[in-house]
């Protein structure tokens, strides 16, 4: 039983969000949208990844854009960093603990 985590980003699907910035110039807020796209990294077996994966895309009703995992980069890989890898294996490990409490995959929003 390996554990593994994986980052999955989704298409905005045409949903948007409004917001305020204030102009300084012309003393006023501009007002305008952005596109609401999400994220979200599981934690768990790979079965436990491809279950809980088709339930968000099922429950959400979004498609997949691009899929990443979340691991330790080797060195002399090009993402190699090492301050960035004590971080990652900082998040690793948080996410093994809460694994052991409940045995299911740990689903996180990450925007």
């Amino acid at each position: 039983m390996e554990l593994k985590c994986e980052d999955y980003y989704f298409y905005p699907n045409g949903e948007y969000k409004s917001f305020s910035k204030w102009d300084s110039q012309l003393y006023c807020f501009d007002n305008d949208c952005n596109q609401i796209s999400s994220a979200v990294r599981i934690f768990g077996t790979q079965k436990q990844i491809d279950a809980a994966f088709q339930d968000i895309c099922t429950l959400t009703k979004q498609n997949l854009d691009e899929c990443y995992t979340y691991e330790i980069e080797k060195k002399g890989s090009f993402h190699y960093n090492k301050e960035h890898n004590k971080i990652i294996a900082k998040k690793l490990k948080q996410y093994k603990e809460a694994y052991k409490l409940n045995k299911r995959a740990i689903i996180l929003n990450l925007k």
